[in-house]
């Protein structure tokens, strides 16, 4: 799919996120989305860790209120180390996929690195994850490696991608 058909068909079905930080009140649903995505998902301690690296560390939320009060659909949690951006956890929760939440939190965390003067990007995704391949292929990053092995239950490799100039 070409990038501007891909834009087209995510402002069809686009909700509106507001992006903001990761906040500690914030982990009892980010954990949920987690454990609902993910074979082996993150602990509350790793989270923690993230919480407190804010010097590195870059989490962000994405928040939604339907009327109903105000939820958390999804978030993202990278680094920001030495001109480099490096993603390492992206979930939305599986009642919001397909409706632009990961997309604007990669336009949130994009922007963040921008102004940090990032130049390039990094992430590994399951191989067999071709929806979040494509995505991160809409936004520019290039397949560069594979890591055989490297992630478990179930047991695959990662494919490496970078983006470059960011």
């Amino acid at each position: 799919m070409s990038q501007r058909r891909f834009a087209q068909a995510m402002n069809k079905t686009r909700l509106a996120v507001i992006c903001d930080s990761m906040r500690k009140e914030d982990l009892p649903n980010v954990l949920v989305i987690e454990s609902l995505s993910f074979a082996e998902p993150w602990t509350e301690e790793m989270f923690l860790h993230e919480l407190d690296s804010a010097r590195i560390a870059e989490s962000l939320v994405a928040r939604v209120d339907e009327g109903v009060g105000e939820q958390i659909v999804g978030f993202l949690c990278a680094w920001i180390v030495s001109g480099e951006l490096h993603i390492n956890n992206l979930a939305v929760h599986p009642g919001y996929r397909s409706r632009a939440v990961a997309s604007q939190l990669l336009d949130a965390i994009l922007i963040r690195a921008y102004a940090k003067s990032v130049t390039v990007g990094f992430l590994e995704v399951r191989a067999s994850n071709e929806a979040a391949a494509a995505l991160y292929k809409a936004y520019g990053f290039e397949p560069i490696g594979r890591r055989r092995n490297y992630y478990e239950h179930p047991r695959e490799d990662a494919i490496v991608m970078r983006r470059q100039p960011l």
